[in-house]
């Protein structure tokens, strides 16, 4: 029989040498848990207790920088680390520790390296750390802060009932905004010292107590730029010192040339294409070790670097094939950044995800024509060939952009990496502009995170946040208001009524609306709370000028204090589809065709469609509710039904302040997305059965895509029912998973 042919397979990566041996150097790290950076925070808590928030948040930080392990890879081009092994992930214990001393000491449910996956390797000689930091901080975590903070009904809502979940940022930090690359390259870091500085001269003591936080902020500001100066000279001297001992002639130059140019950026501004590259990395690398929040993102990297690189060839410092290596090995160097989460939180981003997006395609922000340049390309390249899963590449596509870079993008996307993830700029760039952007600022979009839009060092906020399970709240509005996995009732309809006493179908579709007004206010109150906490206790002071200088530094103010032009808050909606089709099951089957009642669909339900001894029976119910139409096969009847009911949930958001909201930036409120990772399958656990015909606990509906299996007339009709979601009302971002065979592509 002749071997089916498979493209992922047969088409294989071109790498220079250098590269394949970079990228084997990597591969060749299982991921690891690395406590330096937590332990030098620790000691230098310990003995700083009583500084302002913000300015000691900076210089523990900067005792983290100051001492942690340094490293330079064979045959990279380039310094800067995030922890003592590639692949390794540093601790985060400023914001939890029962889950470290579960899971790190007890093993409970597993110990790192016993995980059904994402499995870390967790050294005996680190566990005496890993106890002194775990007694230190317990108490005084933010979690700790949030189970004192939060009133009972939103701890039940996220812990028990799982109508919100927002564990990433119990656990973890925001991250989730996009760095202003483009201004820290050509400005150097000398320049925030610079304008830090000149805002402390300046301070007016006649403002009131607003101008101590300012000063805080100033001096914070100050020691966070001298303290990545400082690493990058630490690299620098590393590599002076690997010179020395060297003995291959051509690896001696360019160490010489790394220890140049780590002497020069990020202290000043970058003078070549391999500058800026090297810039980046530290700057980058720094801000994943204050800070473990994933999303952190480059922005629209071939509009601000490509400057660089076609002065770079006009003056014939490098050539194509020269940066496409560059380009390479610096997606290695970011790719050797990780990120420990607990084995619950596992599983809601399964496969380590970091989120660092970068943005290449689009339009001209200031022209409003086609931005493709030669870089998009080498970019494009370089995914080919690295094949590995960070930095997530983007690519902006609109209505004129050219023929050849589709498809190239279709070329690349054919190896099956899930990478580039298509955005378009006709869905996006009037989402942001409903929701008040600058025209200019709108068409500068880049993507951060997963699917999130925004301006790179313009928004602050969190373009992720909350996860919104509107199954759940389907669920419970069936059962007037009570979760019947967990008994918990917060909010009963006001109806009284539940399935098998539902009059008409609107009083259904009222109920769930009702249930969801509840917890979409039980998701502000966990959103604010957090940044409320995080405002008090850990402001940082990198993120804010890394991310926003021309605003933060303006201001005298970090993000969290209302210092970025923009801020919302993102929120993820889970189960469009299941809730759509699930409303149309019930509106078909009991108040049109009447074939059952809801009295039998409620008994179907509560027994997962098992019940023999009905008339009809279980399974014979389960059968009628698969057999209606479903989202995802261009039906108008249910298409309106999910454009409608998510139509209603990102309207609710938008009702909702945050807690910068009035102090600066434009907007201040809550926002929509449909990005799901893989929470899908851990909300499907605590979901039971579903009008739908989707049994108890298995997994709901990702992103706007259709249900699993329920998309039956092709991928044109699926796309059409999607395109059929007002996505202008969705300005945190539109996800929708096409995946095919590829025995169906070749």
């Amino acid at each position: 029989m002749e071997r089916f042919n498979s493209y992922q397979l047969d088409t294989k990566p071109v790498r220079t040498k250098r590269i394949e041996r970079l990228y084997q150097y990597i591969k060749s790290f299982q991921s690891g848990i690395c406590v330096e950076r937590a332990r030098y925070l620790t000691e230098f808590y310990e003995k700083e207790p009583d500084l302002p928030n913000v300015l000691k948040r900076a210089k523990a930080v900067q005792h983290v920088l100051r001492n942690m392990t340094i490293y330079i890879m064979p045959d990279s081009l380039f310094a800067g680390n995030q922890a003592s092994n590639p692949r390794w992930a540093p601790l985060f214990p400023e914001f939890e520790v029962e889950w470290m001393e579960a899971e790190f000491l007890k093993g409970n449910p597993y110990f790192p390296g016993e995980r059904p996956a994402d499995q870390y390797i967790l050294r005996e000689e680190d566990l005496d750390d890993i106890r002194h930091i775990c007694r230190w901080w317990k108490g005084q975590t933010h979690t700790d802060r949030l189970r004192n903070r939060l009133p009972k009904e939103a701890l039940l809502t996220h812990y028990e009932i799982k109508a919100a979940d927002i564990g990433a940022y119990f656990q973890g930090g925001d991250g989730h905004f996009a760095t202003a690359h483009e201004w820290l390259i050509n400005n150097g870091l000398e320049e925030i010292i610079r304008q830090a500085q000149a805002g402390l001269d300046q301070l007016d003591w006649r403002e009131g107590p607003d101008v101590v936080k300012k000063r805080d902020f100033y001096t914070a500001a100050i020691v966070t730029a001298e303290s990545v100066i400082e690493y990058a000279e630490r690299c620098a001297k590393l590599a002076e010192d690997q010179v020395l001992i060297e003995s291959d002639s051509r690896r001696k130059e360019e160490l010489a040339e790394m220890a140049a140019t780590c002497r020069w950026v990020p202290r000043h501004p970058a003078r070549t294409f391999k500058e800026a590259l090297q810039f980046i990395i530290i700057t980058h690398i720094c801000l994943h070790i204050e800070d473990n929040g994933v999303g952190i993102s480059f922005g629209r990297f071939d509009q601000f670097m490509y400057p660089f690189y076609k002065a770079d060839v006009k003056a014939e410092r490098i050539d194509r094939e020269t940066a496409v290596e560059l380009v390479e090995n610096f997606f290695l160097q970011i790719y050797t950044s990780n990120k420990v989460r607990s084995w619950g939180d596992t599983d809601f981003f399964r496969g380590v995800p970091m989120f660092q997006n970068l943005t290449i395609g689009g339009q001209d922000r200031i022209k409003k024509c086609d931005a493709t340049n030669e870089l998009s390309y080498i970019c494009l390249d370089a995914i080919y060939h690295t094949r590995i899963p960070q930095p997530s590449l983007t690519v902006r596509f609109h209505n004129n952009s050219p023929f050849e870079f589709k498809m190239k993008v279709a070329e690349v996307i054919r190896l099956g990496t899930g990478l580039p993830s298509i955005f378009n700029d006709e869905t996006y760039i009037p989402a942001l502009l409903n929701r008040g952007y600058e025209l200019d600022d709108a068409y500068d979009y880049c993507i951060i995170g997963c699917v999130e839009p925004g301006p790179a060092g313009l928004l602050g906020g969190r373009t992720g946040g909350a996860w919104l399970n509107c199954v759940k709240g389907l669920e419970m509005a069936l059962y007037n208001g009570t979760d019947p996995r967990t008994g918990i009732c917060l909010h009963p309809n006001s109806s009284s009524r539940d399935l098998a006493t539902f009059e008409d179908f609107a009083e259904v579709q009222e109920a769930y609306m009702e249930q969801m007004r509840y917890y979409v206010r039980m998701e502000a109150i966990l959103e604010n709370t957090i940044d409320q906490l995080w405002e008090e206790h850990m402001n940082e002071s990198m993120t804010s000028v890394f991310g926003g200088p021309t605003t933060t530094l303006k201001r005298g103010k970090t993000f969290k204090q209302g210092g970025a032009k923009y801020d919302y808050t993102g929120q993820q909606t889970i189960g469009t589809a299941n809730v759509a089709n699930s409303l149309f099951a019930i509106k078909k089957l009991i108040f049109e065709d009447r074939r059952i009642t809801g009295a039998q669909l409620k008994h179907a339900l509560e027994s997962n469609f098992s019940d023999q001894d009905t008339s009809p029976t279980g399974p014979q119910i389960k059968a009628m509710c698969q057999a209606v139409p479903k989202y995802g096969n261009d039906i108008d009847e249910v298409d309106d039904l999910a454009r409608d009911m998510l139509a209603f949930i990102a309207n609710e958001l938008c009702l909702y302040k945050n807690t910068r909201y009035g102090k600066g930036p434009i907007g201040g409120t809550l926002h929509c997305s449909t990005s799901t990772v893989s929470s899908n399958t851990p909300f499907g656990k605590v979901c039971g059965a579903m009008p739908d015909g989707r049994e108890a606990y298995t997994p709901v509906a990702d992103g706007q895509s259709p249900m699993k299996g329920t998309d039956i007339n092709g991928p044109t009709a699926a796309i059409r029912s999607v395109s059929k979601i007002n996505n202008i009302l969705l300005s945190c971002g539109s996800l929708y998973n096409l995946k095919f065979n590829p025995s169906d592509l070749y």
